[in-house]
């Protein structure tokens, strides 16, 4: 076991566990990386209007008609933070060449890794997400669990603060440039 994980012991995720619910703060124990995961410190984390309707418990579609999220397989407990940029602290042991304190942007939008969608590497549009701080623990918290390195982005010379809002804000924003 490693220094990191004798000293750690007890971390913080702020979840509410009804939606419009109190954000809360609730102690866990240090995850342990297994297999290809990846823990981060969380360095920074944007708020997203995604996080708003997500708390909320739903979107909006006019003329009062809401989408339950709910009925889209969100589940409370919820940890919101899908814009994430961590410091690399702990790796499983298939987690291949990656460097613990690297510090990078998280791809959050993952999908059930098995579904022909997710295996031909468009996992931004599976039908079974586990998109991180939407289906999975997010980045409202000290520390977040990716479940690969290839989720993990080189944010270079960027500013760590506003390379987070990439994951979500910079994504949308390019979309219309990008291959669908």
């Amino acid at each position: 076991m490693s220094d990191f994980f004798k000293e750690s012991g007890m971390y913080t995720r702020y979840e509410f566990s009804e939606f419009s619910g109190s954000l809360r703060p609730v102690n866990y124990e240090m995850p342990v990386p297994k297999g290809s995961e990846v823990l981060l410190k969380v360095d920074y984390c944007g708020v997203c209007h995604s996080d708003v309707h997500v708390h909320d418990g739903y979107y909006g579609l006019g003329n009062g008609q809401r989408l339950s999220l709910e009925d889209r397989g969100i589940k409370l407990p919820l940890t919101l933070g899908h814009e994430v940029v961590g410091t690399v602290v702990a790796v499983g042991k298939d987690s291949g060449d990656i460097s613990i304190g690297q510090q990078s942007l998280v791809y959050p939008w993952i999908g059930c890794g098995v579904c022909s969608v997710c295996l031909r590497g468009e996992e931004n549009l599976c039908e079974k997400p586990a998109s991180l701080g939407v289906f999975r623990p997010g980045g409202y918290s000290e520390y977040i669990v990716v479940p690969h390195r290839r989720y993990l982005i080189d944010i270079g010379n960027l500013n760590p603060a506003n390379a987070a809002l990439l994951a979500c804000s910079g994504l949308t924003t390019g979309s219309s440039h990008l291959r669908v």
